[in-house]
């Protein structure tokens, strides 16, 4: 069987979707209660119900309108204290690499070492890498250590590719993709800060943690009946498929689960959080 691989949000992280203005789904509001023992006033129009609103530092729970979930800087920062420092190898280089792409050119090999986890690395030289916008080994590591362990577990490989992936176009750039334990990055034309690398990794690491989870189509559906049940989504990219709804959510919750956000992130999205929360830890 062919390697699973869910490519990740297309065009720039800052920059997505700007056609679509609302990051909600359409929803249809239930007929206000009846005082117990009396029906409802006939011809009486309810009133749609008060939508819960993030403020503050946990503004960014709020349905996108745009692009992607941005979780905060503060927020990968919290995580990444339940983690050790991440220890990392010497380069190895390595003669020839097959990028996504079907290319082949020298690379640079290296392993990533968070507490008893070690994930396999695998660059281009500084000179291919230039202007491609990749994170440096540093930069991935940091973002590996803010991905919760029981998640991380599922990813053994991360390529920093140099070239576009499959698929991309001058106005849609793949940003990455993940599956099979594997993720994978790509080139972007904007420049790219930790807080970008932090959302990316959550995302496509994401989609490795939720094969774990799945086992079948009756569990995809699952998720979709819970997705469907909250009025709102995460982000327009959220609607892309259920699996992108899944990893979306996922940064959410990562990021605002056991922090002040908790609680209006469960009022904002009450069935994924309810999901979200039920799935069994590896």
């Amino acid at each position: 069987m062919a390697p699973l691989k869910h490519p990740g949000p297309t065009c720039q992280t800052k920059h997505c979707y700007d056609n679509i203005e609302d990051g909600t789904l359409a929803r249809t509001p239930s007929p206000l209660p009846a005082h117990v023992g009396s029906a409802a006033p006939q011809g009486s129009t309810p009133k749609a119900a008060r939508r819960v609103v993030a403020k503050g530092a946990c503004s960014f729970i709020n349905p996108q309108a745009k692009g992607t979930v941005i979780a905060s800087p503060e927020a990968f920062g919290r995580l990444r204290k339940n983690s050790g420092a991440a220890k990392i190898s010497s380069e190895k280089p390595k003669a020839s690499q097959s990028w996504p792409d079907g290319s082949s050119s020298p690379a640079i090999e290296q392993e990533i070492q968070i507490d008893n986890q070690k994930i396999s690395v695998i660059r281009p030289p500084e000179d291919k890498a230039k202007g491609k916008n990749l994170p440096t080994t540093n930069e991935l590591a940091e973002a590996l250590r803010a991905v919760p362990a029981a998640q991380r577990a599922h990813t053994n490989e991360v390529v920093l590719s140099p070239t576009a992936a499959p698929g991309s176009t001058e106005s849609q750039t793949i940003q990455g993709q993940g599956g099979s334990g594997k993720i994978e990055l790509f080139p972007v034309s904007d420049p790219q800060s930790q807080n970008d690398f932090d959302n990316r990794l959550m995302h496509e690491s994401g989609h490795n943690y939720q094969e774990k989870l799945w086992s079948g189509a009756g569990d995809v559906s699952q998720w979709q009946v819970a997705a469907d049940a909250d009025d709102r989504r995460p982000s327009p990219y959220a609607a892309h498929n259920t699996g992108d709804d899944f990893c979306e959510f996922n940064v959410l919750y990562n990021t605002a689960k056991g922090s002040g956000c908790e609680e209006t992130a469960k009022q904002i999205y009450p069935h994924r959080w309810a999901k979200r929360a039920n799935y069994q830890s590896p």
